[in-house]
């Protein structure tokens, strides 16, 4: 693994992390009303699938033709 694809993969899996801390954060303490709430949720839900297909894309296997 390359320098590059090392410092994506670090960045990625931080950003997961915050990710997921952020959807904690809409789900069981941001005090908004339910609209906002439905809406975060799902913004961070998809920040959570995003990077899940980056860390696939970084360690999965590399098709080299």
């Amino acid at each position: 693994m390359d320098k590059r694809t090392k410092v994506k993969l670090i960045t990625t899996v931080i950003c997961l992390l915050a990710s997921v801390f952020a959807l904690y954060i809409f789900l069981f303490v941001a005090d908004v009303s339910k609209g906002w709430r439905i809406a975060l949720i799902v913004i961070a839900i998809f920040w959570i699938l995003s990077g899940l297909s980056n860390l696939m894309e970084y360690c999965g296997k590399k098709n080299r033709f």
